[in-house]
């Protein structure tokens, strides 16, 4: 029998270490954050995306390579959103091809985004690299796009923005 003395000072060395065990891979997620942020476009927009998302500061690599192909996904799905409902309000028919454009660079960045994450379910992370490189491509068709006149500032961000998360999803996969 475990004398009560000795009883309580395991479950005290065990409450200390599973204290300690969270800050640490606190410290180990921030340098990983740091790390990929380090290698990407712009490190700035990487470290303030990451560190704001929900569970990025206590994912490991993989886990950070499934919240950013789902950031992806929903920047993308979300300037599509934006570029349809400006499609039927817009009267100027150059503008307008440019939206129609843009909606189907979005809709086929969507779909590499899919393609991306089986890749990256499958561990197949050169082809996850590939579809998140052709979804970057299809952010920047659509800026190309954007440039030949005037559009909703929102499709601008939009691109930026998909144009950044790639990066950091390329990082990351570079780095698994």
């Amino acid at each position: 029998m475990v004398p009560f003395k000795s009883y309580l000072f395991q479950v005290s060395i065990l409450g200390v270490i599973l204290f300690m065990t969270p800050s640490s891979n606190a410290k180990a997620s921030s340098k990983i954050i740091n790390d990929i942020c380090a290698k990407t476009r712009v490190p700035s927009y990487c470290l303030e995306l990451l560190e704001s998302t929900p569970g990025a500061a206590a994912a490991d690599l993989k886990g950070l390579g499934k919240i950013t192909l789902n950031l992806a996904r929903l920047n993308a799905t979300k300037t599509l959103g934006q570029i349809n409902s400006l499609i039927p309000k817009t009267i100027d028919p150059k503008l307008k091809e440019i939206y129609k454009t843009c909606y189907e660079q979005y809709d086929d960045a969507i779909g590499d985004l899919k393609d991306a994450e089986t890749y990256f379910n499958q561990g197949d992370y050169d082809g996850r690299n590939t579809k998140a490189s052709a979804a970057m491509t299809e952010a920047g068709d659509c800026d190309d796009e954007t440039t030949k006149q005037t559009v909703d500032p929102s499709i601008k961000k939009g691109n930026l923005d998909l144009d950044h998360i790639c990066s950091i999803i390329l990082a990351i996969s570079n780095n698994l």
